[in-house]
């Protein structure tokens, strides 16, 4: 389960999809197979945006995941137990997800460039999932997990 900051850091910061295709190609076969799941706040996050990641995601509309009621319920949990801590719309259904269908988050938030804990770790995504038991890594780690070898 990927939030908005795994496309939008990974692919203008860190792996540019000129230069990575192989692991955009995986991710889009995860997200097309159901390994990775994207839900409509994380797609309406990044088609807000006027760029080549809004484009790419573009392609995927159908595979865009509705929220349950059960989903809907807990993200509503989320967002009154972390108001600090759900930083965007995405946040609580990427959580609330997670949770529901026993995923690992996958999240930008949280680390500095060195991978040492940003002071307000514990309210960033990673230190939420944390406290709520929900597994967190980020990009690479995902990227394993999806059998990656670059």
């Amino acid at each position: 389960m990927f939030d908005t900051s795994c496309y939008l850091n990974g692919q203008h910061d860190h792996l540019p999809l000129a230069t990575f295709p192989s692991v955009w190609s995986l991710v889009a076969e995860a997200i097309r197979d159901g390994r990775i799941i994207m839900p409509r706040e994380v797609y309406r996050e990044l088609t807000a945006q006027d760029d080549a990641v809004a484009e790419w995601i573009g392609a995927f509309v159908d595979n865009i995941v509705e929220p349950s009621e059960q989903v809907q319920r807990l993200a509503g949990q989320f967002m009154a137990q972390f108001p600090a801590g759900t930083r965007n719309a995405a946040d609580p259904f990427v959580l609330a997800e997670a949770s529901v269908r026993s995923f690992t988050v996958s999240t930008y938030e949280g680390r500095s460039f060195s991978g040492q804990p940003t002071r307000r770790w514990h309210r960033s995504m990673p230190g939420v999932c944390r406290h709520l038991r929900i597994p967190c890594c980020t990009l690479p780690e995902a990227l394993a997990l999806l059998g990656a070898s670059i």
